[in-house]
Formats: C-alpha cells, structure tokens, sequence
C-alpha cells in the first residue's frame, strides 16, 4: 500500500499509513517514501525520513544509501554525496556497483572525468567490478574533452576485463565522436561493434547520418539510409528527417521533396516537425512561396501547421521586405487555430522596423501588450535601436514612456540595451532624464552605470560623471576597468592635469582606493593626445598618493614620450626600469620603430 501511494505521487499518504503499522516497518517500507521524495526534488524531506528510519532501529540498506547518493549528486554535487558514502562505509555497509556508477556519472557530469577514472580503477579493492554503465558516461566524457586516445585505451580495457559491450556504450562514443566532426572515426567503431556481439540500431545508423550532414556529405548520408533495410533496421521519421535537413542545407529542393513522398510510400508518414524542416530551410532562402506550397501539403498528411510554421513563413515575408503580407497572416493566426507568441511578433516587428513604419510599429507593441504578450529584451532591441539609428529620439521615448504606462518595466538587461542606445543619440542628461521617468524600480547593473558614466565623461561632464559613480558605490556596485577607463574620457577639457588629479581626488572622497587600473586608464588618455607633460606630472602624482605603478604603467608611460619625439629619454627610463629589474629587456626593442617615424 504504502509503495501504490508513492507511485501515485501521494508521499502524505505513505507516511500516513506507515505511522499506522502495528510492527515497525523495514527498509522495504522505507525506500518507496525516500525514493519518491527525492524524484520531486525533496532532498531534505528523504533525509529527515532516513533519520527517522535509523531512529526507529531499521538500518538502511545499500538501496537506501544509493537513492539519497543520488538525490545528493542532483542536488549539491558528487563531493557532498561521498560524505555520505563516508558515512555508509563508516556504518558497516558496504557500497555495490550501483552506488559507484551514481557517483561516477555525477562526476562525469560536473565535468571532472579524470576523478571518476580514479574511482573507476579503485573499484575491484572495493571489491565490485564495472560493468557497461560504469565505463558508459566516462567514455562518453573522454569523447566530449576530446580526449580520444584515453577513450580508446577505455575501451580496450573494458574488453580486456570481459565488460560486456552494449549498443548503449557504443551510440554514447559514436554521438561524441560525430559531435566533434570525426565521423569517419564514429563509422570506424560501428565496424567494430559486431566484434564485441553488438549490433548496431537505427539510433547509431541515425547519429551517423546526422554526422554526415553536418559535414555537407549529404550524398554519403543518402547511401546509408538507402542500406539500411539490408542492416536489418528500418529508417524511423528521426532518420528521415535529419536527411532532408541536410538535403535543405545544400538545397536540393526536389531531392528533398521526393523523400518527402518516400517516407509516405515506406509507411513513414511525416509530422510536424519534418514540414517545419523544410518549409524553415525555403524561408531562409527567401523561397517562400515555395515553403507556402509546402505549408498546403501538411493537410493531406495529417498535419496540421502549427505557430512554428507560420513563423518561418512570416520571417520569410519580412525579410523579403512583404510587411504587408506578413501583418496580414499574423491578424489571420486565430482563424487557424494558432495563438501569435513573442517570436511571431519579434519577427514582424524587425520587419516593420526595417521598412520604417513606426506607426505600426508603435500600434502592433500596444497590441502585444493587449493580448497578453509582453515585450522583452529583443522587442527593447529591435525597435530602440532601430529608432535610434535614425534618430528619431522622441518616437523612441514615447514608445518606451507608453509601454511603461501599461505597467510593462524593462528589467535591468533590457534599460542596459535603452541606456546604450539612447546615450548614444542624446546627451547623457538628457537621457538620464528620460529614463528616471521610465525605470520606476529597475535595478540598473554594472554596465548601465558604465554606459551613462562614459556618456558623461565624453561630454566632458567629468562632475556628474563621479556623481554617478558615488551614487554606484552606494547601491553596492563598485567600480571595474571599464568604469576607470569612462572616468579617463573626463580629460578632453583643457586643463588635463587637473582634470586627472581631481578624477582620482573623488574617487578617494567616494572612499575607493584608486587603483592601478584608473591610473593607467588616466596615462593611456593622456598619452593618446599627445599630452606626455601632464601625464608625466599625474605619474609623479599617483606615485605621491600610494597608487604604485605596475609594468603596464612604465609602458604606457615610455610609448607616450617616445610617440611625442623624446626618443632620447623613452631610452633612457627603459633602461634606467630594466636596471632595476622593473622591466623585462626585450621590451627596449619596442621602442626602436618610433625613431624610424
């Protein structure tokens, strides 16, 4: 009764009936309950069970320990689930197979393979032998880091340990190595496979043929679905259909039609997402009335096209530049049954945008938002950036102010992407402006603040720009090199040297130690404008305020004199540095190619 409740899913009536047992119940009793408490994820729920079970007197069983292994593995990792192998050694019971290859495939899928080889060699003193799901994810992990020799090696001691070989050991190495474009190699160990009692199905045949189409080697692929019947395996619609995507892709049109019409004559018939293949394949071609064709035929098969299909054939209209056309099927969905999703109208937005019909524009937003579907990141995207590459500042503003007014706010990715757009056609204040009025509790990120303080910087509103960044220091964010190197852009005003000096002044005022990072930022501004005196001065400055130099500093330094003429003393304070150890010789080389100016 108890193990009926669990498979229903009713865990509270497990426990229940359990708790109303005239005798103690067992392990038997205890492992449904554990095992469906950690399928739905509920680690903890299971291990407090495990405590009562100890509690009570029932000592858990190798079973027990294995299922909560693995809900471990799941959940926090290999390296808290062997505390727990500790703990099952430490109470006198001992591991089998089974609780290794749990361990072993989490440590495959944390992506540490060379731990799980140390497992796997340690496992005869442990007294168990691998077997196929053992070896099966440490090869399949050896294949994918393309450690290829060690999986071979891996192979050949399985059949050396008299490991019996599955199909499923075999496909995982075949997928890895067709995956990686080796599909010579892949074909290689299907030869192999009948030497070891193996016989290959149609999922090996199919990861082959998949291979051979992504290397364009469609004819090879067509060969071996023709010789299949002769393997004994019968192509399967996967088969076909990764056959016609790679007829598609080279655009063998009415190559792929025909096996089209094989697949119906070998009583295969094609489904949805085989008339998707091609009908995607035609619209990114800009044949789209012959993919409208196609759409026509899914009928007389049974299929019936789905928003996936009406999306391709819209993105086929709008990059063909038929708007029109394209608004027209997206009012049409509802009469075929279809609801438009945030791709469908992504997808004509861009195609509105690219012909330039921001009324529309505007109204099919306002339309999205009506119907439950509203805009995001690339929606921002599309339309923003579209509008503020042809200046339209205002249209823009008043898109973003009504999507605001219907209670729709960017979130902290999408504002980065208006920031960036909008301070790139206004000034800064302006766009700081704007976007007070639309961000109504949005977290701005690191890369807004960035954007705005370098919009600042540029404008040479060097204040305002350290305003921002106290303001960014106080919400917790604290500056990086890209926030140093927008603080240097302050330097176009004409007094450099002071607009330098007071740059790293507020920066300790916010309470940041200037690092070498802002002063290098500082330099490499100065010495790209020439300005080697000041930069010199800020240099002597920095030093004077506890802010050390590092190699970079004496390089930047040393190409802005040498830039400037003053070959001589470039020379000099190189060799005076690498005297001292402070720089590496071969350095002086670099500054030769300036004296041939």
């Amino acid at each position: 009764m108890v193990n009926g409740y669990c498979r229903s899913g009713d865990i509270g009536a497990a426990r229940r009936v359990m708790g109303a047992m005239p005798f103690a119940p067992d392990t038997f009793t205890y492992n449904p309950i554990v095992r469906a408490l950690c399928v739905r994820g509920r680690v903890r729920d299971a291990l407090e069970v495990f405590d009562d079970m100890v509690h009570r007197g029932c000592s858990p069983s190798v079973v027990t320990y294995s299922i909560l292994l693995e809900a471990t593995c799941k959940e926090s990792g290999y390296r808290q689930a062997m505390l727990l192998l500790d703990e099952m050694r430490f109470k006198g019971c001992e591991p089998d197979i089974v609780t290794y290859n749990v361990l072993i495939n989490s440590m495959c899928n944390e992506g540490d393979v060379d731990e799980a080889i140390k497992l796997l060699n340690c496992l005869p003193s442990y007294g168990c032998k691998p077997d196929a799901v053992t070896y099966t994810p440490v090869l399949k992990s050896l294949c994918s880091s393309e450690q290829l020799e060690k999986a071979e090696e891996l192979l050949t001691k399985m059949v050396s340990n008299s490991c019996d070989l599955d199909v499923v050991t075999f496909n995982a190495i075949i997928t890895s190595f067709c995956e990686k474009g080796l599909v010579d190699r892949a074909i290689e160990v299907v030869e192999h496979m009948s030497k070891h009692g193996c016989t290959p199905d149609i999922v090996t045949y199919s990861t082959i043929i998949k291979g051979l189409c992504n290397e364009r080697r469609v004819e090879d692929a067509i060969k071996l679905l023709r010789d299949l019947q002769s393997y004994g395996c019968k192509p399967d619609i996967v088969t076909y259909t990764t056959v016609l995507r790679g007829l598609c892709a080279i655009e063998r049109w009415e190559d792929a039609e025909e096996l089209l019409a094989e697949m119906v004559r070998n009583n295969c018939p094609p489904d949805e997402v085989t008339f998707n293949t091609i009908i995607t394949s035609l619209c990114h071609k800009g044949l789209v009335s012959r993919a409208t064709r196609v759409v026509d035929q899914m009928s007389k098969h049974g299929c019936i096209p789905d928003i996936v299909t009406y999306n391709c054939i819209i993105y086929g209209l709008c990059n063909k530049k038929c708007v029109d056309d394209a608004l027209k099927l997206l009012k049409s969905l509802q009469f075929y049954g279809c609801k438009p999703n945030i791709i469908t109208y992504n997808t004509v937005l861009k195609g509105l945008c690219t012909v330039e019909r921001w009324d529309d524009t505007e109204k099919l937003i306002l339309e999205m938002i009506q119907k439950d579907c509203p805009p995001d990141e690339v929606t921002f995207t599309t339309v923003i950036t579209s509008l503020c590459k042809k200046k339209l500042i205002l249209q823009a503003i008043e898109i973003l102010k009504q999507i605001h007014e219907k209670g729709h706010i960017p979130n902290s990715s999408t504002y980065s992407i208006i920031v960036d757009q909008l301070t790139k056609a206004v000034k800064a204040h302006g766009a700081l402006e704007i976007l007070d009025d639309i961000r109504n509790g949005c977290t701005l990120d690191m890369h807004t603040y960035n954007t705005l303080i370098a919009s600042f910087a540029k404008s040479g509103k060097t204040e305002e720009a350290l305003d921002l960044l106290n303001v960014m220091v106080t919400k917790g964010l604290y500056p990086d090199t890209a926030t140093y190197k927008s603080l240097a852009y302050g330097l176009s005003r004409e007094d450099e040297l002071h607009s330098a000096i007071e740059i790293f002044r507020r920066v300790q005022d916010i309470g940041l130690s200037p690092d070498t990072d802002l002063c290098n930022a500082v330099l490499i501004n100065l010495c790209t404008n020439s300005r080697a005196d000041p930069a010199i001065d800020f240099f002597v400055y920095m030093i004077s305020n506890g802010c050390m130099p590092d190699e970079s500093t004496y390089i930047i330094l040393i190409e802005g004199l040498a830039h400037e003429g003053f070959l001589k003393e470039a020379k000099e304070v190189l060799g005076n540095l690498c005297s001292r150890g402070l720089l590496n010789k071969s350095l002086i080389e670099g500054v030769e190619p300036y004296s041939s100016g």
